[in-house]
């Protein structure tokens, strides 16, 4: 049940972390360490290493746990791996290990066990920061268990495994690991016992895939100078002849004020030229411009919006001509609308994205 817990508690250390890097294509490496062993004794007593002597069962069992209590768990183990990573958090594995003799020794028994081990896994990987990722393994172990006493055992278990690994470069990574092989033999079984392994060892590999994830470099954002000029017919904002805003004026120079603002306008300079039409004297028209570009500049600035120039230019620049000339009083004023404007110019610098 420990060596249970504890696996479960490596793969939730992984499930917890946050990537950031990893790597993908094939690997090899080898390991070293030590292996823990361990042997059920629950049963032994009733295997066939004891049927060849015709003891009660209180004497085989009493010679079990003596036989037990003189193992010698702690020994070394080595092995080789070699997988595929599929991608960053995903891959197999295939490994070999083996487990040095774990020895016994009672009366005039020397009784050793040792194990060649080849294991399939999937391997589960979490990394957490450029360099570093834990793993976690799941997969089965076909064990090879053999003792200097009888014949060997093969049996196909549950492998459970986790670790971490650190790339020193793009391609050279060191782990360590755990792992735990569960029930590598038989109480049926010639050898008389029943042992789980716990492998802890560190590790070197190659990866011949590459770490180097592609790098996209967003073009740089592009400065475009502006100078823009916006009409607005005098004939919306004002009534004729008149210089106060209308409620459609209004909506209108709300509109162009965040339109303006929106675009995050550097060294903006913002202009307001009144214009009439040529209908009255100069003098007139000129103050009736100057009023209309003061209306208007104020009410820009009461909506965020300062303009740096405001002035009036009366009839001086009209855009119509001659094409009015012989009309009617009712159809010049009508045919004059477009010179009865207010000319909104916007200078600057703005910066854009560039998309492809």
């Amino acid at each position: 049940m420990k060596k249970t817990l504890l696996a479960v508690a490596v793969m939730a250390a992984c499930a917890s972390t946050s990537a950031f890097a990893g790597t993908d294509g094939f690997y090899v490496g080898a390991k070293a360490g030590i292996d823990i062993w361990g042997v059920s004794t629950d049963n032994d007593y009733k295997s066939s290493f004891y049927r060849q002597y015709d003891w009660p069962d209180h004497q085989r069992r009493e010679h079990n746990q003596a036989f037990t209590n003189s193992l010698d768990r702690l020994n070394a183990a080595a092995g080789l791996f070699a997988g595929y990573n599929v991608n960053d958090y995903f891959g197999v594995e295939f490994e070999y290990n083996y487990l040095a003799p774990m020895k016994m020794k009672h009366h005039d028994l020397n009784y050793k066990v040792w194990s060649n081990s080849f294991g399939l896994s999937g391997k589960f990987m979490l990394p957490f920061t450029d360099d570093f990722e834990l793993f976690t393994k799941v997969g089965v172990s076909y064990n090879y268990l053999n003792s200097n006493y009888s014949s060997h055992v093969d049996l196909t278990n549950l492998l459970l495994g986790g670790g971490l690994q650190y790339y020193f470069t793009d391609n050279i990574f060191a782990r360590v690991e755990y792992e735990w092989l569960h029930n590598m033999g038989s109480t049926s079984s010639s050898l008389g016992i029943r042992p789980d392994a716990q492998l802890i060892t560190v590790g070197v590999g190659y990866s011949f895939g590459s770490r180097e994830q592609s790098v996209v470099v967003a073009p740089a954002p592009q400065k475009r100078t502006i100078n823009e000029t916006r009409t607005l017919g005098a004939d919306v904002l004002f009534g004729f002849d008149k210089y106060n805003l209308t409620q459609t004026g209004q909506s209108t120079l709300d509109t162009l004020v965040d339109e303006i603002n929106e675009q995050n306008i550097e060294d903006r300079q913002v202009s307001v030229i009144g214009h009439t039409d040529r209908i009255g004297s100069a003098e007139y028209n000129q103050k009736l411009s100057e009023k209309r570009a003061n209306v208007v500049a104020d009410y820009m600035s009461s909506k965020g919006l300062t303009p740096d120039v405001v002035e009036g230019r009366g009839k001086t620049e009209p855009v119509t001509g001659s094409e009015c000339d012989g009309l009617s009083r009712s159809k010049l004023i009508q045919c004059l609308a477009r010179d009865r404007r207010v000319d909104i110019n916007v200078q600057g610098v703005v910066t854009e994205e560039v998309t492809e």
